[in-house]
């Protein structure tokens, strides 16, 4: 009879804890699930799904270069794209682990103490304003902290225990951690640490062979992850080296502790958990003083790290989320000063989970729960409510530029699931387009380059004829009035244009799915990946029907793997002329084409088609910035300076600048140490390289030699001297170089144009070789 009342108390008891454990779950899933979808991505969040639509090459290369964290979850967020890409599907996963630490908590310290310890543990858990505020955004660290419940048991029942099983275990956890997050590499370092300080040559203890088990087994994912990822990225090892002083780390580190027991300036809820938690590592210490001291190195060796290593930079609160599974198994541990721990643990722990969840959701939803809850002080622009903003300001077909390609990115992302056609990705001018009002979308206080202040881009960009304000940034309609395209009136004839803002919409004949990116004196950059973008500048020809020599100097800039930027030249509505393919990466950065144009033509159009690639990863949420036009530089003169009329190609081997024109003269730099050409014939020949040029360096000697034997020598030139000569060249067969030598040039050994960079070494006003002796 006594047996079967026992049997019925226990069974109420296990019904009771069952249902108090149900009601902190329920209590756990209102905070973390409701209004999921409501606050917008700010950018640490939305720089994730960013990155994940990419392919996988991309994601391992911004790891590598620009992330601050292995890639192991962006890989996980890239799965989960594949099921929805809604703010409420991003960050389910995250919430859903935020709710299996609050279990998991319950039942494994419910295995390694009792009940009432895992229950408490789990309302403290299910109730933290810490764990609701992470677990709910598309970031690692809810499943970093549903990770750790489980290392942290492990590594406990390890020490208890002394179980190969539970090597392995922690193994497996701590690998997975390693991947997550490189702020786990302190926290597995402290983790070893107490299985060094428990291990015992005698027994009673840890064995060394478990202690090399759990070295050897870490160090095959660490160095990896380490030799991989964390080197190679300069912006990792930049903030690295960003140190502050010990005060501020110090001050730092207090500020974080304190908001593991609290996140909000509330000092009697910080007085109640730090109570709490107090009590329980009292009992923890009478109880089980080893596991106790377990705990605390693993929250006291990584906080000594950063403290010593003084970094304060890109140093927040999230790094110390894995602190409140110890805080929560410290206040579980305080059931222990309860007289009947297994009849009050439960109330108490609901108690504990409703309290604070009511905290939580009562004073302090602002926070948790609206549009701008995830306000951030440095990137201040609320992306979803600016996309909301945008949709219906922006008007499809409109030309439009941004400052900020981040925020574009970031925008774009919501813009795409409110309207059809994105009108920053949508971007298109046509030849015969009339003037047109550009609008320009600055996000708070960011003009790109154009200006440090509102001032100072209105005074840069000219007349604005409306200013519009859109939350906290603004867009400028400036009139764009078109130029005509440019005349060939005579020849020489030079023409500069740069894809500067906004001249490049006056100036520009037409362009499809480009825009203007406002930095580096201005670039003109694709709108999209994988597709074409084109832009095409015309140049009117009225000078003759005489025969010209066109020079394109061409700066751009093709940073992307596998990204193409092919230009071509059409004379008329003949096939267009290639002049060059870039095939990215491509460390150039410019290149010089001439063209020989013997028949009249009335029209000339350069033409830029242009395909950015999925593969090189930048830190702006996308890559478009890798391929840009910069600028191109034109000279066409008459035939008779820099042309070789003979049949076969002589090719610039380098050394050779630009064509350039005044109006008394029609010159090349030959650049020191040497210039070279380069032919190919057929069979043997005789040929004559014709030159005329002037010293400029007193005591210069040029030497000419071809295919490696020389034969002219000009020696000891004085400062003024000019030469016109026609030189004998015996071609062979097959491959030929002629290359012309210098003993000095500028910045040499002589400096005669401090200002200018390039090492001119002798004035050349004709250069070409002839058929003939």
């Amino acid at each position: 009879m006594q047996q079967t009342f026992h049997n019925t108390k226990g069974a109420s008891r296990d019904w009771a804890e069952r249902l108090v454990l149900a009601a902190i779950l329920i209590v756990a899933a209102c905070l973390r699930l409701y209004h999921l979808e409501t606050p917008t991505m700010w950018w640490d969040e939305i720089v994730v799904p960013l990155t994940a639509r990419f392919p996988v090459s991309y994601i391992l290369d911004f790891s590598r270069h620009c992330e601050m964290h292995p890639p192991l979850y962006h890989l996980f967020i890239k799965a989960v794209e594949w099921a929805g890409i809604s703010d409420f599907a991003l960050r389910l996963p995250s919430a859903l682990c935020g709710l299996a630490a609050v279990y998991a908590a319950w039942r494994l310290f419910s295995r390694l103490y009792d009940r009432a310890v895992g229950l408490v543990a789990a309302a403290f858990l299910a109730g933290s304003a810490m764990q609701v505020w992470h677990v709910r955004q598309v970031r690692p660290y809810a499943i970093l902290t549903l990770l750790f419940v489980f290392s942290l048991y492990f590594c406990l029942r390890l020490l208890r225990e002394r179980q190969n099983r539970d090597l392995y275990a922690l193994l497996g956890i701590n690998a997975v951690l390693l991947g997550l997050h490189y702020f786990m590499f302190e926290v597995v370092f402290a983790e070893g640490v107490v299985l060094v300080a428990n291990w015992r040559p005698r027994g009673q203890g840890l064995t060394l062979r478990q202690l090399v088990v759990f070295c050897c087994g870490t160090a095959i994912v660490a160095l990896p992850v380490l030799l991989v990822f964390f080197l190679p990225s300069q912006t990792t090892l930049s903030i690295f080296a960003d140190k502050g002083t010990f005060a501020a780390i110090g001050r730092l580190i207090l500020a974080y502790a304190a908001d593991v027991l609290w996140s909000h300036d509330d000092t009697a809820m910080r007085l109640v958990m730090g109570t709490i938690v107090a009590v329980g590592g009292l009992a923890m210490a009478r109880r089980a003083p080893r596991e106790l001291a377990a705990c605390l190195l693993v929250v006291l060796i990584p906080a000594l790290i950063l403290f010593f290593m003084r970094k304060t930079a890109y140093f927040s609160p999230r790094h110390f989320l894995y602190m409140t599974v110890v805080a929560a198994l410290f206040a579980g541990q305080a059931t222990r000063f309860l007289p009947r721990p297994g009849l009050f643990g439960p109330p108490v722990a609901l108690l504990l989970a409703i309290t604070a969840a009511a905290n939580v959701f009562f004073t302090h939803p602002d926070a948790y729960y609206r549009p701008t809850s995830y306000h951030h002080p440095v990137f201040v622009t609320d992306f979803k409510p600016m996309a909301r903003e945008l949709a219906w300001k922006l008007q499809p077909g409109e030309v439009l530029a941004a400052s900020d390609p981040g925020t574009v990115n970031a925008v774009s992302w919501y813009l795409d699931r409110f309207v059809a056609d994105n009108p920053f990705r949508d971007q298109k001018l046509d030849a015969g387009s009339p003037d047109f009002t550009l609008r320009f979308f600055a996000p708070f206080h960011n003009w790109g380059h154009l200006g440090k202040t509102e001032q100072a881009f209105t005074i840069a960009v000219g007349p604005i004829s409306r200013t519009e304000q859109v939350l906290n940034a603004k867009i400028y309609d400036l009139p764009i009035h078109r130029e005509p395209a440019p005349v060939i009136t005579a020849t020489p004839f030079h023409l500069r244009r740069r894809a500067a803002f906004p001249d490049f919409y006056r100036q520009v004949t037409a362009f499809l799915d480009m825009t203007i990116n406002p930095y580096w004196g201005g670039e003109a950059i694709p709108t999209r990946n994988s597709r074409p973008a084109v832009l095409e500048y015309r140049i009117d020809n009225a000078a003759g029907d005489a025969p010209q020599q066109i020079q394109w100097m061409i700066e751009y800039k093709n940073e992307g793997k596998g990204s193409t930027m092919a230009f071509s030249a059409r004379f008329d509505d003949e096939p267009a002329v290639p002049l060059f393919t870039s095939v990215g990466p491509d460390g150039q950065g410019g290149r010089m084409v001439t063209l020989v144009r013997e028949k009249p033509y009335k029209a000339l159009t350069l033409r830029l088609e242009t395909v950015c690639a999925p593969y090189t990863a930048r830190y702006p949420g996308g890559n478009l910035e890798t391929t840009a036009f910069r600028d191109f530089d034109l000279e066409i003169v008459p035939l008779g300076h820099f042309d070789s009329p003979v049949p076969f190609a002589v090719r610039e081997t380098g050394g050779l600048g630009k064509i350039e024109h005044s109006d008394v003269n029609l010159w090349r730099w030959g650049l020191g140490p040497q210039s070279g050409l380069a032919f190919d014939l057929p069979q043997a020949g005789t040929y004559a390289l014709e030159c005329d040029f002037a010293n400029v360096i007193p005591g210069q000697t040029v030497t000419v030699s071809v295919n490696g034997k020389v034969v002219e020598t000009f020696a000891n030139l004085p400062a003024d001297a000019r030469e016109s000569r026609r030189i004998p060249i015996a071609g062979r067969k097959g491959h030929n170089t002629i290359v012309i030598a210098y003993s000095d040039w500028n910045h040499g050994k002589t400096t005669f144009a401090a200002t200018d960079v390039r090492p001119m070494a002798l004035f050349i006003r004709k250069l070409r070789l002839l058929p003939g002796s």
